[in-house]
C-alpha cells in the first residue's frame, strides 16, 4: 500500500458529508495518512460515532459535527470551530451531496433546489468558510468529489448532472482565485461507486455500467480515497484546477 505520511504538509482536515459511504472511506484514509479530521454529517448519528472511534483507533484526533451543508452560517460556524478545536485547515474535502431521481419534467422545484443547495451551494459555502484561513497561511488543498455524470448527460438525474457540472465551473475558478497564495483545488470525478445508498441498484443497471467500463469492475470507496489523499498531499502541489476521473474507463 502507498503510503503518504511522508508527502503530507498539512495535518489538520474537513470532510463534508463524512459519516458514511464514500465520504467516511475518505475520513479514515486522511487519518491512516496521518491527519486529525473534522467531518460533518447530516443526521446520522451513530454512524459519525463510529467514524469518530476509528479514526481515534488509528491514533488522530477526531471531530464530528452535525451540519446541513447548505446551510452558510453553519459552514462557517464548523470551520470556526475547527480551528478551535484542532487547529487551521490545511485540507478541505467537499464530498457532501445528494441525488433526486427522475424525468426533467417530473422534478419539482423542491428536488431541484434540494440538489443544488446541498451539492453545489455546500461545495461553495465550505470553500468560503476556509478561503481566509488558507489564504492567510498561504496553503491549502481543497477536493470537490464530482462525478463522471457532471461531464455528461444522464437520463433521471437531471439536478444532479447539474450540481456536479457546477462544481467543475467552482473549481477551476477557485483554482485561478486561490492559486496566488500556494492552494490547490481540485476535483475528483468517480464513476459508479457501490456504496449503501446504491444498494437498491438493479442488476440491469449494475450490468449497463460494467459494459461501460474498460476494466470489468464497479468501484468502491477504497479506489476512490487513496485518489483524494494523494491530492491533499505536496505531491500533488503541481496540480490544480483538474477534474481527474476514477471510473475503471466508464467515459471515455
Amino acid at each position: 500500500m502507498f503510503c503518504y505520511n511522508a508527502l503530507l504538509e498539512a495535518r489538520i482536515a474537513l470532510v463534508t458529508g463524512g459519516s458514511r459511504g464514500l465520504g467516511a472511506e475518505i475520513v479514515r484514509t486522511l487519518a491512516r495518512a496521518g491527519y486529525d479530521v473534522a467531518f460533518t454529517y447530516l443526521s446520522e448519528e451513530e454512524e459519525a460515532a463510529k467514524v469518530v472511534k476509528a479514526v481515534e483507533t488509528l491514533g488522530r484526533k477526531a471531530a464530528a459535527y452535525q451540519a446541513d451543508a447548505a446551510n452558510f452560517d453553519r459552514a462557517h460556524a464548523v470551520v470556526g470551530d475547527v480551528q478551535k478545536k484542532l487547529g487551521n485547515i490545511h485540507a478541505l474535502v467537499c464530498s457532501a451531496g445528494i441525488a433526486r431521481k427522475g424525468l426533467l419534467w417530473e422534478l419539482t422545484e423542491e428536488d431541484w433546489g434540494q440538489v443544488i443547495d446541498v451539492t453545489l451551494k455546500g461545495t461553495f459555502n465550505y470553500i468560503h468558510a476556509v478561503a481566509p484561513v488558507m489564504r492567510k497561511q498561504k496553503h491549502g488543498k481543497i477536493v470537490s468529489i464530482g462525478s463522471i455524470n457532471g461531464l455528461r448527460g444522464r437520463k433521471n438525474s437531471a439536478s444532479y448532472n447539474a450540481a456536479k457540472a457546477g462544481l467543475v465551473g467552482l473549481v477551476k475558478a477557485a483554482a485561478l482565485e486561490m492559486g496566488e497564495n500556494t492552494i490547490n483545488v481540485n476535483l475528483v470525478a468517480p464513476g459508479f461507486i457501490e456504496t449503501t445508498s446504491q444498494r437498491d441498484t438493479p442488476d440491469s443497471v449494475r450490468e449497463l455500467v460494467l459494459s461501460e467500463c474498460a476494466i470489468k469492475r464497479l468501484g468502491k470507496p477504497e479506489d476512490i480515497a487513496p485518489v483524494v489523499a494523494f491530492l491533499c498531499s505536496d505531491a500533488a502541489r503541481h496540480i490544480t484546477g483538474q477534474v481527474i476521473k476514477v471510473d475503471a474507463g466508464q467515459y471515455l
